[in-house]
């Protein structure tokens, strides 16, 4: 497993503890933002190889 999907595993778990939308309204909005970021970490993260595979294709 890679880093961010250790990250988004471990905010996915902190948000089903402890982020309720109603009562716990910042924590809930922390944890999902934070899963969101590790998301788009993880699409860079695949957009980058995928350039790296064309250009090793070009030499």
């Amino acid at each position: 497993m890679s880093a961010a999907s250790d990250a988004k595993r471990m905010f996915v778990e902190n948000l089903n503890s402890f982020g309720n939308e109603q009562s716990q309204p910042e924590k809930y909005n922390l944890y999902l933002g934070l899963i969101y970021l590790v998301a788009s970490v993880e699409q860079i993260q695949q957009d980058l190889d995928q350039i790296k595979q064309l250009l090793a294709k070009r030499h």
